[in-house]
């Protein structure tokens, strides 16, 4: 079975190609096709053979001025507006920003900073510990509160990353005499915990409730021990949003426990962001178990786990990744601390959802595919690696910075820009997004509604 993993950034390899088009744009001057798997192994089976082989792919890619996997670097903070230093013509850049995941541009909030900066004064730059021996701030323990709280649990665990929360809650309660079932879209960071746990792992057609419970149907006797439904709130590529009520109905059917990863759904959808059970009007929490990040629209860095008490001290001790990684610096809580009282105490996430419908009904109107997104995460289908290869580098060159997602993170088909939408754009932005896209879509040739 194919598994796609969303989000997950692998070895990339640029492919010689030939190719005879007959269109606007001379397509045979396009030279290579990003391509995310070409050196996953190496043709002699040896470790470093890949390596090597990849330095050739490298050369070729910095030789055509790409910037897919290695990056311009960022000269100013990752906002609505962003400065970014082009590597190949040595020129600082000011790009109007597509591809942030600070939805909210909390990386920006001047509470947040302020709060940050006053208390890396108190307490350094970094917490001096993990968790369990010298780790823990006072500034962890209140974010853990506002988070379980927030999130409508008894208790949450704060991890250096949305990764590692993942890995955590996974390999630390599920045992290789369990299942955990995915959803086929769901984030790597999901995927790669339920191999480290030793579990046997089955996946259902992405949003299809029957297929889940086709699933659950042949498998809930081979595994009385206990089954994890695992389920993105909000997926990270095609940005429609979990069935919830559905699902949990399933998973309820079936006696199993049900995991949610709101990465992208916190301070996005949901009463003041709370997230996707919140959007729902759920407010059943037994034998449901929230991860999440707050590098997303909390606009910082770290992770966390929120569900029962019983569960959170379980883990505090069992999840490895939470044992053995340093605690968050007390300044990155605090910060985090300031975003979430700013999202409680205004309207910003009113106005991201404003946003958000402006530019998708600008993109259908204009007659794109952006599949059945529902959030600030809008895919718009080019179907051709090759062309947007070029595509991408030609945005940039027009002063937007888009992210360009290739295989095996989506089909082949469905090769695509991944836009993100900020509470901070302004219409002038996201008409321009939109003009840009009909010129580009206009100069090589390709219908705009791709299937």
């Amino acid at each position: 079975m194919l598994i796609y993993y969303p989000d997950f950034i692998c070895s990339v390899q640029i492919i010689i190609i030939s190719l005879h088009y007959t269109n606007r744009y001379n397509l045979g001057n396009m030279k290579y096709t990003i391509n995310l798997t070409g050196n996953k192994t190496s043709k002699d089976g040896s470790i470093l053979g890949k390596v090597h082989d990849f330095k050739y792919e490298m050369d070729q890619h910095e030789k055509e001025e790409l910037n897919n996997y290695k990056k311009h670097p960022h000269m100013s903070a990752c906002d609505r507006t962003s400065i970014i230093h082009n590597r190949h013509t040595n020129q600082d850049v000011k790009t109007i920003m597509f591809g942030s995941n600070s939805y909210l541009g909390a990386t920006v909030f001047p509470s947040a900073i302020e709060k940050a900066i006053e208390v890396t004064r108190m307490f350094g730059i970094g917490s001096g510990g993990v968790p369990l021996l010298t780790g823990t701030s006072i500034y962890q323990n209140m974010l853990e509160k506002v988070i379980a709280e927030k999130t409508g649990f008894d208790d949450a665990i704060i991890f250096s990353s949305g990764y590692t929360a993942n890995l955590g809650v996974i390999s630390g309660l599920i045992r290789p005499n369990n299942l955990v079932v995915h959803d086929k879209l769901n984030h790597a960071s999901l995927l790669d915990a339920t191999i480290l746990s030793g579990a046997k792992m089955a996946r259902f057609k992405h949003g299809n409730v029957d297929d889940l419970d086709r699933i659950l149907k042949a498998n809930s006797e081979q595994y009385p021990q206990g089954i994890l439904v695992v389920t993105d709130g909000v997926f990270s590529m095609d940005g429609d949003i979990a069935k919830l009520p559905e699902i949990l109905a399933v998973v309820k059917k079936y006696d199993a426990i049900l995991l949610i990863d709101e990465a992208h759904s916190t301070g996005v959808i949901g009463e003041k962001g709370a997230g996707t059970l919140s959007h729902y009007g759920i407010t059943e929490r037994d034998k449901i178990i929230v991860t999440g990040t707050l590098s997303k629209a909390i606009g910082t860095i770290g992770g966390y786990i929120t569900a029962s008490q019983n569960i959170i001290d379980y883990l505090r001790i069992y999840a490895r990744s939470n044992m053995f990684s340093t605690s968050l610096p007390p300044s990155v809580c605090a910060g985090a601390l300031a975003v979430f009282k700013e999202i409680d105490q205004s309207n910003i996430v009113d106005k991201l959802n404003e946003n958000t419908l402006y530019l998708q009904q600008a993109l259908r109107v204009a007659g794109f595919n952006i599949l059945n997104t529902e959030t600030p995460i809008i895919p718009l289908v080019v179907g051709d690696a090759t062309i947007l290869t070029y595509m991408v580098k030609d945005a940039f060159d027009q002063g937007y910075s888009v992210n360009a997602i290739f295989p095996p993170a989506v089909p082949a088909n469905l090769t695509r820009f991944r836009i993100s939408v900020m509470a901070s754009h302004t219409k002038k932005d996201m008409d321009g997004l939109v003009e840009l896209m009909k010129d580009l879509f206009n100069k090589y040739g390709l219908e705009r509604y791709v299937k």
